[in-house]
């Protein structure tokens, strides 16, 4: 579906919680799906090369999250 995963910008809780961009407060996001690169970043087994991005659809600014 190109570049970003949703079709439209979505608002997101994260663990119960709205979130907000530390930039500009705005509230809706784009959702993208990240593979890291382990040797670049942790040499340990127990790293999960996987992450989630939300873009901020007014600023740009992106918030990383770790898969728990």
């Amino acid at each position: 579906m190109g570049l970003f995963d949703a079709p439209k910008p979505v608002g997101v809780e994260i663990k119960g919680q709205v979130l907000y961009c530390v930039i500009c407060r705005h509230n809706r996001f784009w959702r993208r799906h990240i593979r890291l690169d382990p040797a670049e970043l942790f040499q340990s087994d127990w790293f999960d090369p996987t992450a989630v991005a939300y873009t901020c659809d007014n600023c740009g600014y992106v918030h990383w999250f770790m898969p728990q």
